[in-house]
């Protein structure tokens, strides 16, 4: 177990600013963050409804409906998990609202990445998240290869995880497998360009890398290139 602890502390440090963004705020406050990234939310949702081709804005306007319903779940976690509020009070909590507005946030960073799916020169390589609390890192490799790293919170009780590895790939599908011990069952990692600039993560047997609620499995967008500082850590 040592070994798994050690390997989540990266994650606290990638994903920690959206869990901890906003710690002080005041439920008028809160309420006003959230107001603010709606406003923008909107507005970029309209955008890409100028720009996304058809046939990749109908998959958007099916993910925004599923994401709506994901967003008003995880908040009111949050205002029970961290704002100990009772069943029915969860809209009268600062962290309800806190949780609002980081979760508007991470999905205007979706919004954006749809509209930059064509502008990527690499196949593979570059920083893609879910949305969900998942981020997948990728570096191309000269022999065709690539090495990744994957780090997750899940959930309200922020339930981590954390992989890498370097992965076999081809034009569209890439596989990676490791053991933790010779008596442990094989993990699989695989990785498939569903063909419209995301990027489906399937697992296998991933239980000795990540908590009871944690998982690596989603679909990723790619919303940025690797930062130096990506490469370093990695």
């Amino acid at each position: 177990m040592p070994r798994l602890v050690i390997s989540l502390l990266p994650i606290l440090l990638i994903l920690g600013p959206k869990l901890t963004s906003a710690q002080d705020l005041s439920l008028e406050e809160a309420k006003q963050a959230f107001a603010n990234a709606d406003t923008t939310l909107n507005s970029v949702y309209e955008e890409a409804k100028e720009t996304v081709p058809s046939y990749r804005f109908t998959k958007i306007e099916k993910e925004q409906r599923d994401w709506i319903a994901y967003r008003d779940h995880r908040a009111a976690g949050a205002a029970h998990f961290d704002g100990r509020a009772n069943s029915g009070e969860e809209t009268t909590n600062a962290e309800y609202w806190k949780a609002m507005a980081y979760l508007t946030e991470t999905r205007i960073e979706i919004l954006n990445a749809w509209m930059k799916v064509d502008t990527f020169t690499k196949t593979w390589e570059g920083a893609w998240i879910d949305g969900y609390g998942g981020i997948l890192r990728i570096v191309e490799n000269p022999d065709g290869t690539f090495t990744f790293a994957c780090s997750v919170v899940r959930g309200p009780t922020y339930h981590l995880g954390n992989i890498d590895g370097t992965a076999a790939a081809n034009q569209t599908t890439a596989r990676f497998s490791t053991r933790v011990d010779k008596d442990s069952a094989e993990t699989w990692l695989t990785f498939l360009l569903e063909g419209d600039g995301r990027l489906r993560v399937i697992g296998e047997n991933t239980q000795f890398f990540h908590g009871a609620r944690a998982y690596f499995d989603g679909s990723y967008l790619r919303v940025r290139e690797l930062t130096e500082e990506d490469r370093a850590e990695m």
